[in-house]
């Protein structure tokens, strides 16, 4: 249960009271054992249990909170922390240190009205809610689909020794959101501004590349009665040269949809993202190409939960395209409306590999480039989740 409280105290601490706004903490606790064995072409196993988090959905605490400032206008705000409650962390994952982002799940203040909303923070960005909306899995766990596990440009990244930060969400972003009463009809845009220091006149910008983080994307889609589809693009700025000139981008376009049946909810996603650099020292054009179908079927109290997913990679340093293919069955059984336990399985194959240590997994550990130039990059990957998950 969601515990509301009554801000009247936060708010006359703040110089302002009001009988019309709240504040709301909630969150949930998801921890599990989880299993990982990935195996080499060269037939070298690395396997480890963890005791996790996250398996089933993230962990996470929040508060938000809403004041109504009449007119059908309205002020809020969203912070959300993501927890590492298997080792009692600040941040997501079995990691031992915190996060330097407190509220790095979300952390938003916005207005809204009859207009739509405009928020203003870190967010989501557009292209990630079709990963994970039209994912059985959610994007969470052993069975969180393969285009999501690439990251949606991260393996074609890291063979340019870059990393795309704003693929799940954008920091120092400006969004503006449809209003609900279009007939089904939704949408966002989102800009993320880079906060870079600019030079007039250009020369005295210093050599050498620096991070951007400049980010543009919008999602569109249609949801009525057993029906929801929508398309998303995204384009950022990984790095630039401010002086010399030049630039990497990622690029993520897609698509998703899904289909109630009551017996059967259907869902399915096509993803393509691309990496672009004309930098003298990361030069290259990379892609990526995947898609997921799956759906999941209400039994009693419980839910099983199935997807297929594939992706392709050409790195340009391969004669062939590296492929992964990424099966995942699971089981959710509600004890309450908060409580669920679950178990979730998955298997992935890499095929046409290069031994660059870039091969996908469903988790766990992976060797070294320097380990896998001698073992073969991962063949083959497999893992489990058992949890429990409880919200409030």
């Amino acid at each position: 249960m969601k515990k509301s409280l009554v801000a009247l105290a936060a708010l006359a601490a703040a110089g302002a009271a009001s009988a019309q706004s709240s504040v709301t903490l909630f969150g949930i606790v998801d921890a599990g054992v989880s299993y990982y064995e990935n195996k080499t072409v060269n037939g070298v196993k690395l396997s480890r249990t963890d005791l996790s988090n996250s398996g089933y959905n993230s962990s996470r605490i929040g508060f938000r909170g809403t004041e109504d400032l009449g007119g059908g206008l309205a002020a809020s705000f969203w912070l959300e922390a993501a927890l590492g409650n298997d080792v009692g962390t600040a941040g997501a994952g079995n990691l031992t240190t915190a996060s330097s982002q407190l509220f790095n799940r979300r952390s938003t203040v916005s207005l809204s009205g009859r207009f739509g909303e405009v928020r203003l923070g870190r967010d989501y960005v557009p292209t990630f809610w079709n990963d994970t909306v039209f994912d059985p899995f959610g994007t969470n766990g052993v069975g969180t689909n393969a285009v999501s596990t690439s990251g949606g440009g991260t393996v074609l990244g890291q063979a340019l020794g870059l990393s795309n930060s704003n693929y799940v969400r954008a920091n120092n972003t400006v969004g503006y959101f449809l209003p609900a009463n279009l007939g089904g009809f939704y949408g966002q845009i989102m800009y993320g501004l880079p906060e870079r220091v600019e030079y007039d006149p250009s020369v005295n910008t210093p050599a050498g590349l620096a991070a951007d983080g400049q980010y543009i994307g919008g999602r569109f889609g249609y949801a009525n009665g057993p029906l929801d589809v929508a398309g998303a693009y995204g384009e950022t700025v990984i790095t630039r040269n401010f002086q010399g000139g030049g630039r990497a981008e990622s690029k993520i376009g897609n698509i998703g949809a899904s289909w109630d049946f009551g017996f059967l909810k259907l869902m399915g996603e096509w993803n393509q993202t691309k990496v672009e650099s004309d930098l003298a020292a990361l030069t290259g054009d990379l892609k990526s190409n995947g898609y997921l179908i799956g759906g999941t079927i209400p039994v009693g109290p419980g839910l099983i939960r199935l997807s297929y997913s594939y992706t392709d990679f050409d790195l340009s340093t391969t004669a062939t395209k590296q492929k992964s293919q990424k099966f995942a069955l699971g089981y959710v059984h509600n004890l309450s409306k908060r409580t669920a336990l679950y178990a979730t399985a998955a298997y992935l194959k890499n095929d046409d590999i290069s031994n660059n240590g870039l091969a996908m997994t469903v988790g766990g550990p992976t060797p070294t480039a320097a380990q896998s130039a001698t073992w073969g990059g991962v063949e083959k990957s497999m893992g489990y989740d058992f949890g429990i998950r409880h919200s409030f």
